[in-house]
């Protein structure tokens, strides 16, 4: 018995020193922090960077083992991630939740930590409105689907508009009160690569256009269509989620707007594809 007593210490011991050394490297990464926002002062630097940001996940996702949860690993990181960018300056986040619709909340709650400066808005397009007027730095809303009355990724499509940069949720195990929600997180910065990619498309076509031919228009240029959700509320537009990271001064888009049967295409963002097995297309 004094045997099991004496190592239970000895394992606690260990437990009381690795906690120390985390500790110390918590500080240690907050004051290198610090350094970097006095540097980021003199410059108009953004003090979070999305596609990093996955990329850093990634990282640690593929290299970890053992029996702690791969949630919990994301979130110890999401928390620090998010602390430390409102450590370098405004990071308000706005997140749609409205009566039993949670889900958004939730998500962006899972995702960008537990600081204060988070609001429930009662739209997506005050959602939108709010990351656009720069009352926000960022904004969560629904993944659109199939017959939505808030068609809010159509204010996307200006040049100076926000932009969608992460899918949330990142890993399996969202806390979300609304299962299977999937949310975009949206900012007006332009969405990096992290490799492994897919981009949003919205495109407005010059007659009535259906989904099949608008397929196969846009597998025309060689990209792949993923899904595709329709809005036809007065001039008809049809989000479009195809596979890779592309921008509007690749050639495959140049071609796409050229087309007879297009009158705009814009690209609305980009996102890294999350570690999740959420729905793999919108909706």
């Amino acid at each position: 018995m004094t045997d099991i007593v004496k190592s239970l210490e000895e394992v606690r011991r260990e437990i009381d020193e690795i906690d120390t050394a985390l500790h110390e490297l918590i500080m240690r990464r907050t004051r290198v922090v610090e350094q970097v926002a006095a540097a980021k002062g003199k410059t108009n630097t953004a003090n979070f960077i999305p596609g990093r940001e996955v990329i850093v996940l990634r990282r640690l996702l593929a290299r970890h083992e053992g029996a702690f949860p791969p949630k919990a690993l994301v979130r110890m990181w999401r928390e620090m991630m998010s602390t430390f960018a409102a450590m370098q300056g405004p990071f308000h986040v706005a997140a749609y939740a409205e009566g039993n619709e949670q889900g958004c909340w939730d998500l962006a709650r899972d995702y960008f930590g537990s600081h204060d400066a988070m609001t429930p808005v009662a739209t997506p397009r005050e959602v939108v409105a709010r990351v656009s007027s720069g009352e926000a730095a960022i904004g969560v809303v629904p993944v659109p689907s199939a017959g939505d009355s808030d068609a809010w990724w159509r204010m996307l499509c200006g040049a100076v508009a926000p932009r969608v940069v992460v899918r949330l949720p990142f890993v399996d195990g969202s806390n979300a009160r609304d299962n299977g929600i999937g949310a975009f997180a949206i900012t007006c910065m332009a969405p990096t690569p992290t490799g492994e990619d897919r981009t949003l498309l919205v495109i407005e076509p010059t007659s009535e256009l259906s989904r099949t031919g608008l397929r196969e228009s846009v597998s025309r240029v060689d990209l792949k269509v993923l899904s595709v959700v329709s809005d036809t509320n007065e001039v008809p537009a049809h989000l479009v989620e195809v596979e890779g990271f592309v921008t509007a001064e690749d050639n495959a888009l140049k071609q796409l707007a050229a087309g007879e049967e297009m009158s705009a295409v814009s690209v609305i963002g980009a996102y890294g594809v999350p570690a999740a097995t959420v729905s793999d297309t919108l909706s």
